[in-house]
This record gives structure tokens, C-alpha cells and sequence, in this order.
């Protein structure tokens, strides 16, 4: 009897953390805005789905969908300066989900800093992820002196979510060596265009004087891999040989030239680039997916 009710504890428990990470219902996402000093939430919360959302982001709702997007919540606040600042937390399912679409619209180079999984300023913006969520955080005409509210209002939202958030886990597969700085994204459908692909990890790299995009594909397992590189054979009119098995290979790909490839398990890795450094840099993104 004791086992049983230390297990319904735990489960109760598992569920009510999961339900506060990933809200189920729309009023839940209202509990994530917080109460901050000298601010006041000015209107109730606005909610939106993905039947209605390009009522609010009309022409940036596409790619927000996308990315599976789920629902939207919008509360503004303001101060007695009557200054203002809008929040928006968009839910997406997975972290990897949310990875994609705040990918998709970071900057190339910017203010990066540590909130949540990740985040970047400009002058009154702060957009982050943390675990399944993008948040986008606005405050214009502030002031120098007013500018830091929008990082106390992305922490305590945070702290909301999730303390512990991080970066998906693939991305530490990507050496560091060459590596362009926040130049990571996921790509979540009809990678390199192939719908068999699904989706995709990329970063950019710079390595003497060559400069490319490798990426990795997580299959879920190896016989969907090779079934993705089956398909990939035969769009590209090649035959999948006795000899087709797991290490490098190479494919004429009608659409992007030949794709440089390195399967294991269930990872594909490779780049479109054919340079003597992409080739090399593969061989270590291989050597790292073998922990995973």
C-alpha cells in the first residue's frame, strides 16, 4: 500500500510540474506574467490560437505555424510615467519547437546573454526561449534608466517557466572550432526542401577561409535513417547498394549539388560544401553524436 501511494505521489507531482512547464490551457499561460516593481498589468490577457494568430502578427504568422505553434498570450503593462511594455510568450510544444521559430528571427550577430535558454537585446526588444516557450518582450521610449525593466520582466518570467532551461542538447555536437558564433538554427520541415528529411539542426562555420553549413538530422532511430537516405538515393536516381551501410557517403542531390553525408545510428550529418574543412568537420559533428 505504501509503495502504491508513493507512486500516484510522484505522478501527481510529475504531472503537476509538467502541467505548470507546458500550460494546457490558454488561461494558464496568464499565470506566467508576473508582478513587477513599479509596474502595473494594464488590460487582461489576450489569447490567441493557431485559427486566429494572424490577427495579431498577420504577416509573421506563417512561420510562426510553421514551427507547430500552439497559442499566444499577450499582457501589457505600464507605469506611472505612462511609459509602457508589452510581453509575449508563445507556447510551441517542444523546446525544439521553440528553438526554431526564435532561430528564425534572431539576429546574426547581436546582445546575447544568458535568460532563460537563451536570449538577445536591442534597443527596447528582448526576445528569449526558455524550454518550450519564445517570449518577446518590447518597451520603447524608456530611457536609459528604464531599459532594465525589460530584463527583470524576462526573468521573472523565466523563473516561471523553468530555471533550469537550456539550449536543445544536439547543438553541443557542433565543435566549437570554426563555428560562427549564434549562428545555430532548426529547421523543422523540408530540410535542404526534401519533405523526407524532416527537420534538421544547421550552423555556419568559417574555418580557413572556407566558409560553409553542416547540419544534423535525428531520425529517431537507425531504420528511419535509412529509410530517409533510401528516398534520398532514389530522388537523386542512385541505387542503394548491398554495400549501403553506415560511415560516409555522397549524393547528387538534383535540387542543392552533392551533399557530403556521415550516418550513424540514427544521425545523418553532412554539408553541401565539398572543402577539405567541411569534410573534416564532420568527422568530429560523428565522433561527438556517438554520446548521444
Amino acid at each position: 500500500m505504501k509503495r502504491l501511494f508513493l507512486f500516484f505521489a510522484i505522478v501527481f507531482v510529475l504531472f503537476s510540474f509538467a502541467a505548470t512547464i507546458f500550460p494546457a490551457k490558454a488561461e494558464d499561460l496568464a499565470k506566467l506574467f508576473p508582478d513587477i516593481s513599479s509596474w502595473q498589468k494594464k488590460g487582461s490577457v489576450e489569447n490567441y490560437f493557431p485559427e486566429n494568430l494572424y490577427e495579431y502578427i498577420d504577416g509573421a504568422a506563417e512561420n510562426f505555424l510553421n514551427y507547430d505553434f500552439k497559442r499566444l498570450a499577450v499582457q501589457n503593462y505600464a507605469n506611472a510615467q505612462g511609459q509602457s511594455l508589452s510581453a509575449e510568450i508563445y507556447f510551441h510544444g517542444t523546446a525544439e519547437n521553440a528553438f526554431g521559430i526564435y532561430s528564425s528571427e534572431k539576429p546574426s550577430s547581436g546582445n546575447y546573454f544568458a535568460l532563460g535558454s537563451q536570449a538577445y537585446a536591442e534597443t527596447g526588444i528582448l526576445n528569449f526561449i526558455c524550454a518550450a516557450f519564445y517570449v518577446k518582450l518590447s518597451g520603447f521610449d524608456l530611457g536609459r534608466d528604464k531599459q532594465d525593466a525589460l530584463i527583470v520582466l524576462g526573468r521573472a518570467i523565466a523563473d516561471k517557466i523553468d530555471t533550469k532551461a537550456a539550449l536543445p542538447e544536439l547543438l553541443h555536437a557542433f565543435p566549437a572550432d570554426g563555428k560562427v558564433p549564434n549562428s545555430e538554427r532548426f529547421i523543422l520541415n523540408n530540410f535542404l526542401g526534401h519533405d523526407f528529411l524532416h527537420s534538421a539542426y544547421v550552423a555556419d562555420y568559417q574555418v580557413q577561409g572556407q566558409n560553409f553549413q553542416l547540419f544534423i538530422i535525428d531520425a529517431a532511430n537507425e531504420k528511419e535513417a535509412r529509410t530517409m537516405l533510401e528516398k534520398y538515393m532514389a530522388l537523386a536516381k542512385e541505387k542503394a547498394s548491398s554495400n549501403f551501410n553506415p560511415g560516409a557517403l555522397m549524393i547528387n542531390d538534383p535540387y542543392n549539388g552533392p551533399i557530403r553525408l556521415f550516418w550513424r545510428g540514427k544521425f545523418i550529418c553532412g554539408s553541401s560544401s565539398q572543402t577539405p574543412a567541411a569534410a573534416e568537420t564532420i568527422a568530429v559533428i560523428a565522433k561527438n553524436l556517438e554520446k548521444y
